[in-house]
């Protein structure tokens, strides 16, 4: 991988980011920043934020690959 694809891919990164952010304040209340226990309980209970969870999820397994298997 050269060193525009990586920076390409933490810019998309942060742009899905914040787009998650925005989904967290308007369909699960705010949850994912209330802590993480507190948190997460909060946005596992409902569809949107499970959706969110697992977006973050995919986000930290393709991290983890690009540091680790690269």
């Amino acid at each position: 991988m050269t060193v525009g694809t990586l920076f390409l891919i933490g810019i998309g990164i942060v742009a899905i980011l914040a787009i998650l952010i925005v989904l967290d304040f308007l369909f699960a209340g705010g949850a994912g920043t209330m802590g993480m226990m507190h948190g997460t309980a909060m946005m596992a209970s409902n569809p949107i934020g499970q959706a969110i969870l697992l977006v973050l999820l995919a986000i930290l397994g393709v991290l983890v690959y690009a540091v680790f298997f690269r």
